[in-house]
């Protein structure tokens, strides 16, 4: 949050990003809160537009780092590709359920032409960043890692990094 999305707001005096985030980090780990991961996921293909991509935009035109971001799509275009981890069938909630089912279907076991048809749902994705080969290869490394470390260690992996 504050090395990649924080720095790319302009937002009105005295916000406090590190106060901000620590209040969100708070309550994402509340065991009493009974907001699931799923919920978060669900309708993400309209969440991603909205939450990631201009923050990425931006890193990318800086030419600064945007790794936590690329990981949150490569993490958002496993959970639409419909398996867990495990090859367990997983309940996707999303509007475009059905075609991004039909996309992971057509690509299946070739991560990279299946990041690069998601990448190319003009629905989500700009066209200008499906044809950033920098966003292609940070996010295409982060869905392969996910997909052969397991999101966990993905998140390890990244956490050592900032």
């Amino acid at each position: 949050m504050n090395h990649e999305a924080a720095v790319t707001l302009e937002m009105p005096e005295p916000t406090d990003f590190a106060s901000y985030a620590e209040k969100l980090i708070e309550r994402f780990t509340n065991p009493g809160l009974k907001h699931r991961t799923w919920q978060i996921a669900m309708d993400g293909s309209q969440k991603v537009p909205q939450r990631w991509l201009n923050a990425a935009r931006t890193l990318l035109a800086e030419e600064k780092a945007f790794a936590a971001i690329a990981l949150g799509i490569g993490g958002w275009m496993h959970y639409v590709s419909g398996t867990d981890e495990q090859g367990n069938a997983i309940d996707v909630r999303d509007p475009m359920a059905e075609q991004l089912k039909a996309v992971a279907i057509e690509h299946q076991g070739k991560p990279a032409q299946l990041v690069k048809a998601f990448l190319s749902l003009d629905a989500v994705f700009d066209p200008s960043l499906a044809a950033n080969e920098r966003f292609v290869e940070v996010v295409t490394h982060a869905y392969n890692t996910i997909r052969e470390q397991g999101a966990r260690q993905a998140v390890a992996l990244l956490a050592e990094t900032i």
